[in-house]
């Protein structure tokens, strides 16, 4: 993650989970970045949620780790729970794989993991969504 975040210098870190307290240490490091994160199914002890709406730049993104969602069988559960919150993205994680699709107008991206050497990118800016899959 931290090589991810001096590669990027983002404005904002999302987690989707697992290892929470990963962020919080990428917040120390950091301090001029903001972070925010949904908790996963290894993070026992996190107050952090199992979802989470932000809306950036005109922008809803719907976050979650995904294993609430069942993601491993498919994604129409979230895509419905992401639906249902009005997000224009859905982003989640607990696959471990990479994916990056549009499922009508909706932006939905898994970042993979950090482990594996991927992570996630989006750029918002006035109503525009550039999302990118890239590797460490």
């Amino acid at each position: 993650m931290r090589r991810a975040v001096l590669a990027e210098r983002p404005d904002l870190v999302l987690y989707l989970g697992d290892g929470i307290f990963d962020m919080y240490r990428i917040q120390a490091d950091f301090p001029g970045i903001q972070a925010a994160g949904v908790r996963g199914n290894c993070d026992a002890g996190s107050n952090e949620p199992e979802t989470r709406s932000l809306t950036l730049e005109g922008l809803k993104i719907f976050m979650t780790h995904g294993h609430i969602y069942g993601v491993k069988t498919g994604y129409g559960k979230a895509i419905e729970a992401a639906r249902e919150a009005s997000a224009d993205i859905l982003l989640f994680g607990h696959t471990h794989r990479p994916v990056y699709e549009m499922n009508g107008l909706m932006h939905i991206m898994n970042p993979g993991s950090v482990f594996d050497g991927c992570y996630g990118s989006l750029e918002l800016n006035q109503g525009g969504v550039f999302c990118r899959l890239k590797s460490l």
